[in-house]
């Protein structure tokens, strides 16, 4: 009896250790990249990784990358099982790694895409262009989507700048951006419309805007399970018919109205863009 009562307890102790280790490996990981100092991220979407749990049931935590270039490398890895994405790291990823389950995008102010803006001063005669052909043009960071991937792009494209006539600096922010063509430091420059906004009052005007660019989005491991994915992405697509889900989604960012579906296509011109943009940086 004794012998059967240890028995007993044998196996109730394996199994709870075994419903442990079974807990322990089915916590997912939810991955933001490091676009803000690591607090203000984790005020940002805490709120949303605590949503996605409740809704789903399952055991999920945050994880901030140390940079850009690990986050892009455990999304490709499958060593994180969601991950928030701008586009260009997308298509980075896809690039590497080949393409991964896609879950949602966001729509700002009712728009799933976003387009930068090329801006000079009201009363510098420019009207086209065209006109910006040997002026000095401001760009912001090489890895920005809006102020220096897709203008430089464009500038290319409409041969505003060649090998024999490129006359272009890369300043810090889009702000520097903007107060620099306001001093005439520039003739133009390439800046988020938020800034262009802010600065308009003072004598900015929008030259031109460039193409249109899917939003960031919601992406997860290539082997999450389908039951999985399809509840996260209705969990995601949902949360705007609800104060709670809606206010968790503006506490990420002002002016999101929602998750909206995804496809791989919506990425299609920026991998276009980039691959150009390489292209032109080669010796």
């Amino acid at each position: 009896m004794i012998k059967l009562c240890l028995n007993i307890n044998f196996i109730l102790i394996f199994l709870i250790s075994f419903s442990h280790k079974i807990y322990a490996e089915e916590t997912l990981i939810f991955a933001v990249h490091p676009f803000l100092p690591s607090s203000e991220l984790e005020k940002k979407f805490n709120p949303l990784v605590n949503y996605l749990s409740q809704q789903s049931g399952l055991d999920i935590t945050l994880k901030i990358g140390s940079n850009y270039e690990e986050h892009i490398e455990y999304i490709g890895s499958d060593k994180v099982d969601i991950a928030f994405m701008g586009p260009v790291s997308y298509v980075k990823l896809v690039n590497l790694f080949g393409q991964k389950p896609l879950l949602a995008k966001l729509e700002i102010n009712g728009q799933s895409f976003f387009q930068g803006n090329i801006i000079v001063r009201n009363d510098s005669g420019i009207k086209s262009l065209a006109d910006l052909k040997g002026k000095r043009i401001a760009l912001g960071d090489i890895n920005s989507t809006m102020s220096y991937i897709v203008p430089h792009h464009l500038l290319h494209r409409t041969d505003v700048f060649s090998k024999q006539n490129i006359k272009h600096q890369l300043l810090p922010t889009h702000d520097d951006i903007a107060l620099a063509v306001l001093a005439g430091d520039f003739d133009a420059g390439a800046v988020k419309p938020a800034v262009f906004k802010h600065y308009e009052k003072d004598g900015l005007v929008i030259l031109a805007k460039t193409p249109k660019i899917s939003e960031h989005l919601f992406v997860t491991r290539s082997n999450l399970p389908k039951k999985q994915i399809q509840l996260f992405r209705q969990i995601l697509i949902n949360m705007k018919n609800t104060s709670e889900g809606l206010s968790i989604l503006q506490g990420i960012k002002k002016g999101i109205s929602g998750l909206v579906s995804v496809k791989e296509s919506d990425y299609s011109n920026l991998q276009k863009i980039i691959l150009e943009n390489e292209y032109l940086h080669k010796d």
